[in-house]
């Protein structure tokens, strides 16, 4: 599990959600594994996406994996119907974080799709 989050300053933090087919497509894929895994984002050159059940996690490469952006305290318990986006806290660690944050999730839907037909 990714744990260095602690060890980082967090320029920003705000709620937000998490598009509803973003959030259901994670947990299919999250039926099919039981670890947290991860992969490179490579239309955002040095920077990796993990995935976790606590958090969702980009870090760079460039600067030792330190945290660039992080998903986490998500709240799914309270979603009445699958199409309801799941509300949880972003925080930035870099300054270019808002700028990778939607292109990571399209990367993060695109990758979790082709695991998906693989299997």
């Amino acid at each position: 599990m990714y744990d260095r989050l602690g060890d980082f300053p967090v320029l920003d933090s705000y709620l937000s959600r998490i598009p509803a087919r973003v959030w259901n497509l994670w947990l299919r894929y999250r039926r099919h594994t039981e670890c947290e895994t991860g992969f490179s984002l490579e239309e955002l050159p040095g920077l990796s996406l993990i995935l976790s059940d606590k958090h969702w996690v980009v870090t760079d490469s460039s600067l030792n994996e330190a945290p660039v952006l992080a998903w986490s305290d998500f709240q799914a318990g309270g979603r009445t119907a699958i199409h309801l986006p799941v509300v949880c806290k972003i925080r930035h660690y870099h300054q270019g974080a808002a700028v990778a944050r939607d292109k990571t999730l399209e990367l993060m839907v695109n990758e979790l799709e082709t695991r998906l037909r693989r299997e």
